[in-house]
């Protein structure tokens, strides 16, 4: 799935997610990163696990919505139209309620 980063800097195609929890002296924080081509890309940071959470759920409810259109034209058959390709834009910290 494309992911445009927190930063706006990458856009990767990563193919699995996960959440790491870190910390920077005292600050401690929770990372979304997504693994592509044998790297791992740190894609958004976020204050709490709760957030990252939500931040994960919302890409998976993205990967689960492609696909294609269906369309029944009674008489003339069944014809699928792509829905094109998908972008999902990290969200900031502050923008993500729980």
């Amino acid at each position: 799935m494309w992911i445009r980063t927190q930063n706006k800097y990458i856009l990767a195609n990563a193919n699995s997610f996960r959440i790491c929890k870190d910390s920077i002296d005292d600050w401690v924080y929770y990372a979304i990163n997504g693994h592509y081509d044998r790297y791992e890309q740190e894609l958004g940071i976020y204050s709490t696990k709760e957030k990252a959470l939500k931040v994960l759920d919302e890409i998976q409810d993205a990967i689960e919505d492609t696909g294609f259109y269906r369309i029944d034209n009674i008489g003339h058959g069944t014809y699928a139209f792509s829905k094109g390709v998908l972008v999902y834009q990290m969200p900031q910290d502050e923008d993500v309620e729980v």
